[in-house]
């Protein structure tokens, strides 16, 4: 875990409790209390005494010698997910535009180099991975992270470019600053994003931005479907002018609410 300078407004032990929450993934689902205290750069002693909180408290188990989280720590998400407007309907809509046009489709949020699921209605499993609620994806690789991306300042967009690591999963991948920068700016000036085989071969990704009543981008959704589906003549128009609509009716419960 790395080091920050102490403050009047950072409390260590609350961070050291989250990184111990966050070390437990896909694949470590269970761990040994060295595992964790190597995997968090914390003391056994420190790592016993937060693993043992979250036990306490209903988060986590123990076996005596591993340890899991527990369903109960799925209510740190929903308090996000209850605590912001927009997630209170949107599932409605999401799940009414997966119907009509019989394909997966998300809503995520930027955070840092990631995309984070945030809403999903799976209708095929077109993916190899399970991407579920809480999945974080590199931004540069999905159109929900490109769209978003693109409602960036200059500034913060220049330094996105200059720090992300900029993995390739598959040979379409843009994996280069300038090549990337460069579809960026075309999503921004048409408004859209398509990501073409880029996070895996057998999926391509159409994706708008949902802005808040000020404006600002906070999200985007997108349908999620094969290539040659959405090659068919007609087709990506036809599944924008869907996504748009979803997304305008969104936007215009946020400005009522």
């Amino acid at each position: 875990m790395p080091a920050l300078e102490p403050s009047n407004t950072y409390a260590q032990s609350f961070a050291r409790g989250l990184a111990v929450i966050m070390t437990f993934d896909e694949g470590a689902r269970s761990l040994t209390l060295t595992e964790v205290a190597a995997r968090t750069d914390l003391t056994r002693a420190t790592a016993r005494r937060l693993l043992h909180t979250l036990v306490t408290l209903g988060y986590a188990a123990t076996d005596g010698k591993h340890f899991s989280l527990t369903p109960k720590i799925l209510d740190l998400g929903f308090a996000y997910l209850s605590s912001s407007e927009i997630w209170r309907f949107a599932e409605e809509d999401l799940q009414a535009l997966a119907a009509e046009v019989n394909e997966s489709t998300s809503i995520s949020v930027l955070d840092g180099h990631d995309i984070v699921y945030v809403m999903r209605v799976p209708t095929k499993h077109i993916l190899k991975s399970a991407l579920n609620v809480g999945s974080r994806v590199p931004a540069h690789a999905i159109s929900m992270g490109r769209v978003q991306l693109a409602a960036l300042p200059e500034r913060e967009l220049r330094s996105y470019l200059a720090s992300a690591r900029l993995q390739a999963f598959t040979p379409w991948t843009i994996t280069g600053p300038e090549e990337l920068r460069v579809a960026i700016d075309r999503d921004r000036a048409q408004g859209w994003s398509e990501v073409y085989r880029e996070l895996e071969e057998g999926i391509s990704g159409l994706a708008v931005p949902i802005h808040a009543a000020s404006g600002r981008v906070i999200a985007a959704a997108n349908i999620s479907a094969a290539p040659a589906r959405i090659q068919e003549p007609g087709m990506r128009d036809y599944l924008l002018e869907r996504l748009r609509s979803t997304a305008h009716a969104i936007e215009e419960r946020l400005r009522t609410a």
